[in-house]
């Protein structure tokens, strides 16, 4: 289904526009680390208690609804950021731009709905890799270059807003009516609000009743992923701005430069799809993990810009492997009644990262240096990995 690649290559193409401007931006109207790092935090927050709603109410009202609803929060959230001239301003616009979190939720549990074999779900994911790298890297560089322009950092946030837009509408207009229905006259009539105050005391059921055992080494390695890549990403926007000065069109060159080996990498995949289809998906998860350890190593003792792009790119493979591979094994073991809940839960692990994360590793870094912060990103990953290899022993 097209339609799907185009959502996917979308939603990457919105978080990828932020990705080279917000530090610089938070910094502009006055932001400090620390600042940053509450902001991105507070978003966080509103994610973390978002997406299982989203996700578990999806189970039972549809998806198409609720999808529009969050890129329109997502669009609503860029023109607030695109308007704000204080930190105040942009602390609102990030939490009203965190209510489309779940836009990614929705849009796998439509995948797993669209296609019902495995074999069908991997081969979407497989090409999908291939169109999220392209996404990634016009939205870099495009606001990368943009926010050198007279009011560039207004015009990359309303970028943002055109794309959430135009996927409103794809959405409204061309996407399938949901199989799912509304169950009796009193549900339709509430209001989402209603609903999710409803869905919010139905979270804390919903989470027990999933079969963890089924899904517990998957969510154990996510987490140690999601600390790490937010102990990763809360950090180097300011180590390549303060201590490389790469900023503007230059880190969308370095973005670029980044995207164009991420896609030679998918490429690369699909030519080798029966090297990766022989390899046990747990065994490349974590050969996937072990080069992120190496490459978070490399970036924390690079002395000049040039070595920090090198591991930057060795990033881009493990990077990579874990964000297709991760989604792709949690869809495929999900089942039709449960499958909202599990998503929305497995999703929520990288807003769980990024409340705690940001705001703590900000305050550190301002006392003692994002070398250090940097570092110590490969905690987490190395004892998800470890406590989920063990898992795996102890059930052999």
């Amino acid at each position: 289904m097209n339609l799907l690649y185009a959502l996917f290559v979308l939603d990457i193409l919105n978080i990828a526009i932020a990705l080279p401007v917000f530090s610089a931006f938070v910094r502009s109207v006055g932001g400090s680390p620390f600042t940053l790092g509450l902001i991105n935090s507070s978003g966080a927050l509103v994610s973390l208690l978002w997406n299982p709603i989203v996700g578990s109410l999806s189970d039972q009202v549809g998806r198409k609804g609720l999808l529009l609803k969050c890129l329109i929060a997502s669009s609503v959230g860029s023109v607030i950021l695109a308007a704000s001239t204080s930190v105040w301003l942009v602390f609102v616009g990030k939490l009203v731009g965190s209510l489309g979190s779940p836009v990614g939720i929705l849009l796998r549990s439509i995948v797993a709905d669209t296609y019902r074999t495995s074999e069908e779900k991997k081969a979407f994911f497989g090409k999908n890799g291939f169109f999220i790298s392209v996404g990634f890297l016009v939205g870099s560089v495009s606001s990368g270059f943009l926010s050198e322009a007279k009011n560039g950092f207004a015009m990359s946030f309303l970028m943002m807003a055109a794309v959430t837009g135009i996927s409103a509408a794809l959405t409204y207009y061309a996407l399938t009516p949901d199989a799912k229905k509304p169950k009796g006259k009193k549900q339709t009539d509430q209001s989402l609000l209603r609903k999710g105050a409803l869905e919010l005391k139905r979270v804390a059921v919903d989470i027990k009743s999933i079969s963890w055992p089924r899904y517990k080494n998957l969510f154990i390695i996510k987490a140690g992923y999601d600390l790490s890549l937010t102990v990763f990403t809360a950090n180097v926007g300011l180590i390549m701005l303060n201590e490389f000065n790469i900023q503007g069109r230059y880190m969308g060159y370095f973005l670029l430069m980044v995207s164009l080996l991420s896609i030679a990498i998918n490429l690369l995949k699909m030519k080798l799809k029966n090297v990766f289809d022989n390899i046990p998906d747990l065994q490349l998860v974590i050969s996937g993990c072990l080069m992120l350890m190496v490459s978070f190593v490399g970036l924390s003792i690079s002395t000049n810009a040039s070595m920090f792009f090198v591991f930057m790119v060795v990033l881009c493979v493990p990077r990579f492997i874990l964000d297709v591979k991760l989604p792709e094994m949690i869809t495929i073991q999900t089942r039709d009644d449960d499958r909202g809940k599990v998503l929305a839960a497995f999703e929520n692990v990288m807003p769980l990262a990024s409340f705690l994360v940001p705001a703590v590793s900000g305050l550190i870094a301002e006392q003692y240096g994002q070398r250090i912060v940097l570092i110590s990103a490969t905690i987490p990953i190395a004892v998800s990995i470890l406590v989920a290899y063990t898992q795996k022993s102890k059930r052999q």
